[in-house]
Order: C-alpha cells, then sequence, then structure tokens
C-alpha cells in the first residue's frame, strides 16, 4: 500500500475533483489518501510551499512530490530537486513531460456536442479582438528560458494586448489591466456563462496559453472554437499542429509583430475566415465524434502515470 498525504487542496488535478473511475485506479493499484500526515508514505502538494513545511519530516524518511498543471507553480525541468542538500523533491509538472500526455489529456471531455459550420450566410460582427486574461505581470513577465529560448507568454500575450488596445481593435476583460483599460474583471461571478456571453459578440480571440510547450494545452482555444471566435494563438515550441491543419487558428508564430497580425485581421476575407474557423470546428467535431470514453481513456492515462510515478518514488527507483 502506499499512504498519500496532501499537503495543499489540489483542486482540479487528480488527487482532488475526483471523477467517475478515479477511485477506482487508486484502489486497483492499493493507493490510500490518508489524513493524518504521520501516517503517509508520500507528501504530495502542487507548490512548493506546501512541501517545505514539512521537509523536517524528511529525516525520517518521508517522500514528496510536487504535481502539478499549472506552468508558473513548478518550474523544474528536472524530474528530481534536492533541497538543503538532503531533501528530495520529485516532479511531476508541464515540463517534465508526465502531466500533459498529448494536447488532450485533460479537455478532450469539454468537445460534449457537434458545432455547426459556418455557412455562406456568414458576416463578421465586427474585426475586433478580444482577450480573455489577467494581467499578472504583464510584460514585465520574468522570462522563462528553455532550450536558449523564452517559452513565456504572458509577456507576449499582454504586449499585443496593450497595442491592440492602443490601436483601438481589441477589447481587454480580466483582472490587473493598467490605465483602467479592461473592460471588466471578467472573473468575477458565473466565469464560464460570463466567457460565453463575451466571446458571443466577437469573432477574434487572443487565446494564448501562459506557456509554450508540447502537449500543453488548455480549454482557451477549445472556448474559443466552440463559441464561433477564430483563435489568435501560438504554435512555436508547441506541437499544436498535430491537432491542427496549417491555415486553421491565427498563428502569432507567422507573424513579426502586433501591429502585422492586426492589419492581417482586418483585411481577412469573410471567405477565408469562415475557411480557417470551419477548419477548427472540423477538429473540435472529430474529437466530440470519439465519443466521453475517449475521454475517459485519456485521463485514465493520466492517473495511470501518477501511480507509476508514485510506486516509483516508493520504491526509491529515482536515484538522481
Amino acid at each position: 500500500m502506499i499512504k498519500i498525504f496532501k499537503a495543499s487542496k489540489m483542486a482540479y488535478t487528480p488527487f482532488d475533483n475526483f471523477e467517475e473511475g478515479d477511485f477506482n485506479i487508486f484502489e486497483q493499484y492499493n493507493i490510500k489518501f490518508v489524513e493524518n500526515v504521520q501516517d503517509a508514505d508520500i507528501i504530495v502538494s502542487d507548490t512548493i510551499r506546501h512541501l517545505k513545511k514539512y521537509f523536517f519530516r524528511g529525516l525520517s524518511g518521508m517522500k514528496f512530490l510536487l504535481w502539478t498543471n499549472e506552468p508558473r507553480f513548478d518550474l523544474s525541468f528536472t524530474e528530481v530537486t534536492r533541497h538543503f542538500g538532503f531533501i528530495k523533491v520529485h516532479h511531476m509538472n508541464i515540463y517534465t513531460k508526465d502531466v500533459f500526455l498529448q494536447n488532450l489529456s485533460f479537455h478532450a471531455k469539454m468537445m460534449n456536442r457537434s458545432l455547426n459550420y459556418l455557412g455562406n450566410e456568414f458576416r463578421f460582427k465586427s474585426k475586433k479582438t478580444v482577450a480573455l486574461m489577467s494581467y499578472y505581470n504583464g510584460i514585465n513577465a520574468p522570462k522563462l528560458i528553455f532550450n536558449r529560448k523564452n517559452i513565456d507568454l504572458i509577456g507576449l500575450r499582454s504586449e499585443i494586448a496593450l497595442v491592440g488596445d492602443k490601436l483601438g481593435v481589441l477589447d481587454v476583460y480580466g483582472k490587473g489591466w493598467p490605465n483602467n483599460i479592461a473592460i471588466e474583471d471578467s472573473r468575477t461571478g458565473g466565469w464560464p456563462t460570463r466567457k460565453k456571453e463575451i466571446l458571443s459578440n466577437y469573432n477574434f480571440n487572443l487565446c494564448f496559453e501562459n506557456t509554450a510547450f508540447p502537449n500543453y494545452m488548455t480549454e482557451k482555444i477549445w472556448n474559443s472554437i466552440e463559441n464561433y471566435c477564430l483563435p489568435i494563438y501560438y504554435s512555436e515550441n508547441t506541437n499544436a499542429y498535430e491537432l491542427f491543419p496549417k491555415q486553421s487558428f491565427i498563428d502569432y508564430a507567422d507573424f513579426k509583430d502586433a501591429e502585422e497580425l492586426f492589419s492581417f485581421i482586418n483585411a481577412l476575407s469573410k471567405d477565408e475566415y469562415r475557411l480557417r474557423l470551419n477548419k477548427c470546428i472540423k477538429v473540435y467535431n472529430s474529437i466530440f465524434e470519439r465519443g466521453q470514453k475517449y475521454a475517459k481513456i485519456l485521463r485514465q492515462e493520466v492517473l495511470e502515470m501518477v501511480v507509476k510515478r508514485l510506486k516509483s518514488i516508493k520504491e526509491n527507483k529515482n536515484v538522481n
């Protein structure tokens, strides 16, 4: 038996908000969640801060796992790090490539209906772009260097949004934006419903991820497609084109700067727009057609990877 103690809530992870079948997998491999840390074999958390207060237990053999699907919660590019010279922390995150196992690992279940394709009757509501995102550190977001490239996208998408606002071609919804440029703090209230309401008024959506990394694809691009907004996405250092064909979403990696992007949008014909969005809809519908069983299979893969790592940690197979 492997006994797990959660040092943090870990909402929206395989360690909490259990979906149907999750517990069966843990039980199958004899993994149990305990309420008392003294009963645990492994302490797990989604941030190092919550693990640190238990580091003294490492002296008596306690083991530690930092698991997160949020790119800024853990910036380790290695599976194991050491703290104070003797505390070993095991990592499962975006960058160790054992959390997002493929682009659809966590979000295939979103495709729960078939979308209609745009017809010849399509007309633009406007050429304005919408950006639904908080500012965080905005253009001053710290770089995240991997293989000599900055894979952080918070700074880049913030710069694009600020240029778009200055040009009068983009509306921002979200927290913390300078000079009160945001139309509203869109995170308040019933966010999923409000997001649909906002997107329904636009045809273009700037929906970069927080980080550019293979397999890291969240709900952002799918929310855009299902609400008939053409996504403005960023493909560099990702494998987005394993799912999407070229000339589907607008790929910012194809442009030299924000001004060129917005010039492209302004010149985009309704026929090309319809062609691009219909390519995106085709991808969306192809996932829907695979059914919720497919989504459960992908989630099971994630859970089995967690189990594999827990067993490895318990058996001291990670020696880094």
